[in-house]
């Protein structure tokens, strides 16, 4: 006979800047999937990749696209596809969709990924239906699930007011039932650095490690990745930059570097295009002289496969790519992009690794570290790679929501009984 109580689970995910939430959901689901392939989940996202969540037999509910535009002082949040619609419709519409999915799938649990009431607070009014039923018949575990580092302090309290018309207001803290930090403790304390040092919110917080999508023993052989790509069996330096305003410079920058020491005739650099990169970008790169010989690649799913069969990497700071680095162990600079409230640049400073070189961007654009540039990557560096495991992490949240699924029906039979 079957004990489990958990059948069905509601994600969100916001995902409006890049693709890493997409992946870090990804893989905390796959995590959980695999001690139980029988849950039913039901992902709902503005993300732009959708199918990866698809090919790993998990349904998505698409919300129209939000972006923000990160190379503008004020970060405007705009429609990144329905242009013709004002943000109000657009979040009017994606909070009507969102609170419908729950109507419809009626989750055993809800798992909020990153941001606490989501994009522009639009999950408000699902979590006043958490506040409504807390402690009832119908109660559901509340999960939040973040990478640690955060690039403001959430919000914590709404407003509401009581039948007798009194100014009242929610803690959103007190809502949560989980909160699952996806980086360890030594890195961030999230308590102390985001949510006040709340002593009730540090009894929910459960620091479980880094994670990433693949996991040692899956990856595929190299012959496999290089076929798949095209690629020459040679040594691949790899560049990832990600979309702002400043890869273009950056690219010029590294590839004197790598044209002036001839890495580029000795190895074969291969660089992957962001997606949301402006097309006057992209295609400006791929036509300047310096990267003439340089192979350029669409942005695919699993990049770490490339990565594992890298000499060595040259990318951004971001969650997903350095756990990826730390991961497979490879030779890596990282140039954390220098927006976004300094996340990118708090994570490099976390790292302590000798196969990983970490550099400013005023460093690679003035030209001044050029030299350091070529030592790092000349050098002979052994490096042991880390063991990060979704599927332990997966076990835990199945765990602990089965174990308050039956705390809450013992409840609901003790009060029945008196």
């Amino acid at each position: 006979m079957d004990q489990h109580l958990i059948k069905r689970i509601l994600v969100y995910t916001h995902n409006s800047i890049g693709l890493g939430h997409a992946f870090r959901t990804l893989a905390v689901i796959t995590g959980m999937k695999k001690w139980r392939p029988d849950i039913d989940f039901l992902v709902i996202s503005g993300t732009s990749i959708p199918q990866i969540f698809f090919e790993e037999g998990i349904e998505v509910i698409k919300l129209p696209s939000i972006k923000l535009d990160i190379d503008r002082d004020d970060s405007p949040m705009l429609s990144r596809y329905l242009t013709g619609f004002d943000l109000e419709s657009i979040f009017d519409f994606r909070q009507t969709v969102i609170m419908a999915s729950f109507n419809f799938f009626q989750p055993d649990a809800l798992i909020i990924e990153h941001n606490m009431t989501g994009q522009m607070s639009e999950l408000i009014p699902l979590l006043m239906k958490k506040w409504v039923r807390k402690g009832g018949p119908v109660d559901f575990p509340l999960v939040h699930v973040c990478r640690g580092i955060m690039k403001w302090v959430p919000l914590l309290r709404i407003p509401y007011q009581n039948p007798r018309h009194r100014s009242e207001s929610i803690n959103i803290g007190a809502l949560y039932d989980f909160m699952y930090v996806l980086e360890d403790r030594e890195v961030i304390d999230i308590n102390k650095a985001f949510l006040g040092d709340d002593p009730e919110l540090e009894k929910k917080i459960r620091y479980l490690g880094k994670v990433t999508n693949r996991v040692h023993g899956e990856f595929p052989p190299r012959k496999e990745v290089l076929n798949r790509f095209g690629l020459p069996d040679r040594g691949i330096v790899l560049l990832s930059l990600g979309r702002n305003g400043k890869v273009f410079d950056l690219t010029v920058k590294l590839m004197e570097v790598m044209n002036e020491s001839r890495a580029d005739r000795d190895r074969q650099v291969v660089m992957v295009l962001d997606p949301y990169l402006e097309e006057s970008v992209s295609e400006a790169i791929r036509s300047h002289p310096l990267c003439e010989h340089v192979r350029f690649l669409e942005f695919f799913p699993d990049m770490v496969d490339l990565v594992n069969e890298s000499e060595a990497v040259i990318s951004r700071a971001g969650y997903n790519t350095v756990n990826e680095i730390l991961l497979t162990g490879v030779k890596a600079l990282l140039i954390p992009e220098s927006h976004g409230g300094g996340e990118q640049e708090q994570r490099a400073k976390s790292i302590e690794a000798e196969h990983v070189c970490i550099l400013n961007e005023d460093e690679v654009l003035n030209g001044t570290s050029g030299e350091r540039i070529l030592e790092f990557m000349d050098k002979k560096i052994t490096s042991v790679p880390r063991r990060f495991d979704k599927y332990e992490v997966g076990k835990i949240i199945i765990d602990d929501l089965e174990n308050w699924k039956t705390h809450a029906i013992r409840r609901k039979e003790n009060c029945s009984a008196h």
